[in-house]
């Protein structure tokens, strides 16, 4: 462009415009000429500032910046950058500068436009300001503090967020969250956070974090790149409450005892006494009734010895946060059976079958678990027969057994007991059992017994591999020692029904996604008939049984499903999970029990042909 060719109305437009312009040599960066708003602004005169060259008004640290320019100053390009100058009275400027490439009187040149963006930069300045004093005080707070983005990757974790979960920043930021926390992918930390993030809903819930177990208090709210989530730790608080309801069924169960148990050996004591004092005997009746005497006080002392010993064994098997640590699996059972061998011995305890692995959990309220299913097992079983230990890894738990071989169960008390290990409320006293599986589900597992009536009995406890378990011991966030148990659905087109292949372990949340997995495929395949396969599911899965009956079910049914056939499980609580919800379950939805695969299908054929189900 040439500036004298554009004639006199151009040059109203650079000298009269309010904004500063100059004009420089590109070659010696001589200033050639410049308008009033430039002189005004800056400060000079009109000879100072044209005996100066563009480097001379910046600061002398940022004329490095400057020659760095250099070849995109002498191209024919429009340049426009953000660059600091400096005044006549040496102030500081932040301008905007917009150039371009002309012909100044015959001379290869630039018409600079430099716009004021002082103000900009205050308040740039003033934010920057306000997030550095912002992620100081979320570096420094105690709560911790998270930012996920719309596809799940964690954008921030603060300090305080290392310390409660274990996991540094350098290996979190940046990483999907349920890669590096793939043991909250089906709890209510994973619903919350999709619903803030889908629903763009402020969201408050505490929810028991298994791998620590710790509670957490959490808050999730949405913003403009996805959500933020900060958390608490009210684990003590949790304990604190649960402690309360647990001493309050403590003192109904001793009150009961009180009036029951206890109340009987007195009776019998206050009458055997009065008949002395009122010498109601003889002398030859005397030793008879200083018998009678010595056997009510044994039943007394044994009655009160039992309330002790439950008591001690209900607060041991609480356990708490703070004793999680790692250990070998083996080492824990073998030192276990050598410290109790000395208090069983009429009874053998042999170890057939142990894994050697490293396990982060609550070492001391799994000992005493393991040495509660001891003492029942020698308990319920003759004098010189075998107590067998079994642990191995499957499916990513360990799992351990106790197996004996007394009396048996029948499938009455096999009932009754599963009824009393998957209560709803706080358990009394004479449910030990309960409480040991109350310590496999704060492990994220559970408990369950299979039983031969006249053979004996297996007691099975699940404790799952947790990924931050691992990493305590690798120093790696991103592993794959834990794994969900899963579902396989496919479509039988020959039958025209769904088929629900479950395995492994389930709980309430990997069984609703599986349903809800189910549902859609129901809907999209416009099916009125499932095959529901449990051969290959162990433990139950009770605490699903009340969602299937009372929401899924329904929902299934209005979608067009008529005939469920249900294939029995190899595990006895499993099946009892089945039964309880077949005896809620009250719909037109047909329901029939099989022993094979190949049974349910033939039903499925023909669900008016009458066919042998169990």
């Amino acid at each position: 462009m040439d500036f004298a060719a554009h004639g006199s109305g151009f040059e109203v437009l650079f000298y009269a415009n309010p904004q500063p312009m100059w004009i420089f040599d590109i070659h010696n960066l001589r200033i050639l000429e410049v308008n009033d708003a430039t002189l005004k602004r800056y400060g000079y005169n009109r000879d100072e500032f044209l005996n100066k060259t563009i480097k001379d008004l910046r600061p002398p640290e940022d004329v490095v910046l400057l020659d760095a320019l250099l070849p995109a100053i002498k191209g024919n390009n429009t340049n426009s950058r953000e660059f600091r100058h400096l005044t006549k009275t040496g102030a500081s400027l932040y301008v905007e500068i917009t150039s371009y490439a002309i012909n100044f009187k015959g001379k290869p040149a630039r018409m600079v436009y430099a716009k004021n963006i002082d103000e900009h930069k205050k308040l740039e300045g003033k934010l920057e300001l306000t997030q550095r004093k912002l992620m100081q005080v979320l570096e420094t707070s105690l709560i911790g503090f998270l930012q996920i983005n719309f596809d799940w990757t964690i954008t921030y974790w603060n300090k305080a967020a290392e310390m409660l979960i274990g996991y540094g920043q350098d290996s979190v930021i940046g990483n999907n969250i349920w890669t590096i926390l793939p043991e909250i992918r089906y709890s209510d930390f994973n619903y919350y956070f999709e619903k803030a993030l889908l629903e763009r809903t402020n969201e408050d819930f505490v929810d028991y974090f298994w791998p620590l177990q710790k509670w957490f208090s959490c808050s999730v709210y949405p913003v403009d790149d996805g959500i933020i989530v900060h958390f608490r730790d009210v684990t003590d608080e949790r304990q604190n409450q649960e402690g309360l309801l647990e001493k309050i069924d403590q003192l109904k169960e001793i009150s009961y005892l009180n009036s029951h148990a206890i109340r009987k050996p007195i009776a019998s004591l206050l009458g055997l006494t009065q008949l002395i004092t009122q010498d109601i005997v003889n002398a030859n009746e005397f030793k008879n009734i200083a018998a009678l005497m010595h056997e009510c006080s044994t039943e007394l002392d044994e009655v009160v010895r039992e309330v002790n010993r439950r008591v001690i064994n209900q607060d041991n098997l609480q356990g708490s946060s703070d004793g999680m640590e790692v250990f070998c699996f083996e080492d824990l059972i073998t030192q276990l059976i050598a410290d109790i061998q000395h208090l069983y011995q009429q009874h053998h305890i042999i170890i057939i079958q142990s894994i050697k692995i490293d396990f982060y959990g609550n070492k001391h309220s799994i000992a005493l678990a393991l040495k509660y299913l001891i003492d029942n097992a020698v308990k319920f079983s003759p004098a010189g027969s075998s107590i067998v230990i079994r642990s191995e890894l499957l499916s990513h738990n360990i799992v351990l057994s106790v197996e004996d071989f007394g009396a048996g169960l029948s499938a009455k008390q096999m009932q009754g007991l599963f009824f009393l290990i998957n209560q709803r409320k706080h358990a009394s006293l004479s449910t030990g059992l309960f409480k040991i599986n109350e310590v496999c589900r704060r492990h994220h597992g559970n408990m369950w017994i299979e039983s031969d009536f006249g053979q004996g009995s297996v007691f099975t406890m699940r404790f799952p591999i947790s990924n931050l378990g691992m990493a305590k011991l690798s120093r790696k966030s991103k592993l794959l020692a834990f794994k969900q148990s899963a579902i396989e659905i496919t479509f039988n087109e020959e039958k025209k029904c769904l088929v629900l292949n479950w395995s492994d372990f389930h709980n309430s949340y990997t069984v609703r996604d599986g349903c809800l997995k189910a549902l859609q495929l129901l809907q999209e395949h416009q099916c009125s008939k499932i095959l529901n396969n449990n051969a290959d599911t162990l433990g139950g899965w009770m605490d699903a049984c009340d969602w299937i009956v009372d929401e899924w079910f329904p929902v299934a049914q209005s979608a067009g499903l008529k005939h469920v056939a249900w294939i029995h499980s190899t595990c006895t609580f499993s099946n009892l999970s089945a039964k309880y919800t077949f005896n809620a379950f009250k719909s037109d939805v047909i329901t029939k029990q099989f022993k094979d695969v190949q049974q349910g299908l033939n039903w499925l054929s023909n669900p008016m042909m009458e066919v042998y189900s169990e």
